[in-house]
């Protein structure tokens, strides 16, 4: 397989990951004049968004959504759908000449001298210089619940799901208060599954968009305001956008912005879940407790029988076993660094897209592209 690039002697840059991240790194890279490897353990670029369930839309907007030099194409509508998201990254790798080794997992990164030695299934690499852009989502996490093992009906994490006819006339718990679990749930309701919503912390609701304006706008403009000031703030835009839950279970967060930076669950992006919630269609419960064999027993001591339970319970980076060693990890196992910074223990290692933002992701990895390439070009690793 090719490098991503020809410069006439091996690259010496690698990039763990051929979703956005790792696409928009190596485009920026070519464009500084520097050749670089993309290693994708999966068979295709953009393989998490592949795997995700078939409804799903980019919560971000199309013309806010594009990658470094190529916008999406207007044909795929406001909202761009995952289907079509993955086309315009196989173009996008096309036409910028990205050709990633697909089949290979990186496994350990070490620091050796002045170099980084790649651990991976296919053997180990040399770098001066290695950008993680594996995503944020690379993990599914589900609570390790007691009696979770005991539980005789249907339970898998929101990776899993697709689509919803094997639920319909069945009854479904599905655990989360993210925009998955949002959006699987109404959809579960619309297919006629009878569904019940079980929430931790009542989530951050927001209008997806306002007179054709995304709330995403709201996010870019506001990312610098201090949490003081932000957290009055967004109770008053929720106040004005959505409806009083609190008498159907979802009361809105009295420090919305602060419970964003400590769970790091974007809101809500209403277009149909405060309407189902509304008409009791959707039902909120508490948290989940444990499970027995036909029973979900929850925090305040009810208990329910789901046939099926979906846990849209988030996931984990999933670098612990290639960097955390390195010092590089926080306590939740996300990168302290992102960018164009570099740990001080770790001078050349990268992380993009490694994050969640309000601004919208994709935007972001655009952004922590441009920054990691001038800092390689500026500060040349060697």
């Amino acid at each position: 397989m090719l490098p991503a690039y020809s410069a006439g002697m091996s690259p010496d840059i690698v990039i763990v990951g051929a979703g956005p991240a790792g696409l928009s790194v190596a485009a920026t890279l070519r464009d500084h004049g520097a050749a670089c490897t993309v290693l994708e353990r999966a068979n295709d670029v953009g393989a998490a968004w592949q795997a995700r369930y078939d409804s799903l839309h980019l919560h971000t907007a199309r013309w806010l959504s594009g990658l470094p030099g190529a916008r999406v194409p207007r044909r795929y509508g406001p909202w761009v759908a995952r289907d079509d998201f993955v086309a315009y990254l196989r173009d996008y790798a096309a036409q910028r000449d990205i050709r990633p080794e697909f089949g290979v997992t990186v496994q350990r990164i070490e620091r050796d001298a002045d170099t980084w030695q790649i651990q991976t299934s296919e053997g180990p690499r040399t770098a001066s210089a290695v950008v993680v852009a594996t995503g944020y989502c690379r993990k599914p996490f589900i609570p390790d619940w007691p009696g979770r093992a005991e539980f005789s009906g249907s339970l898998v994490h929101s990776a899993a799901y697709r689509e919803p006819s094997r639920y319909r006339g069945r009854s479904v718990l599905v655990v989360g208060a993210g925009n998955s679990a949002a959006e699987i749930a109404v959809e579960l309701v619309t297919a006629g599954a009878d569904v019940t919503l079980s929430v931790r912390t009542p989530p951050n609701i927001v209008r997806r968009d306002t007179l054709g304006l995304p709330s995403q706008l709201l996010g870019i403009t506001l990312r610098r305001v201090p949490e003081r000031v932000m957290n009055p703030l967004t109770g008053m835009l929720r106040r004005v956008a959505v409806p009083d839950l609190t008498r159907q279970g979802l009361p809105a967060p009295a420090d919305g912005f602060s419970q964003f930076l400590r769970s790091q669950t974007v809101p809500i992006l209403d277009h149909g879940f405060v309407r189902e919630i509304r008409a009791g269609r959707i039902r909120v419960v508490p948290a989940v407790d444990s499970l027995a064999a036909e029973t979900v027993r929850l925090t305040d001591g009810s208990s329910i029988q789901p046939d099926a339970v979906i846990c849209a319970t988030g996931y984990r980076p999933g670098l612990d076993g290639m960097v955390g060693h390195l010092g590089v990890l926080d306590e939740h196992g996300q990168p302290t660094v992102r960018g164009a910074a570099t740990h001080s223990d770790a001078p050349g290692l990268f992380f993009v897209g490694v994050s969640v933002q309000l601004s919208g992701l994709v935007r972001e990895i655009g952004a922590e592209a441009h920054a990691v390439a001038e800092a390689i070009e500026r500060q040349p690793v060697r």
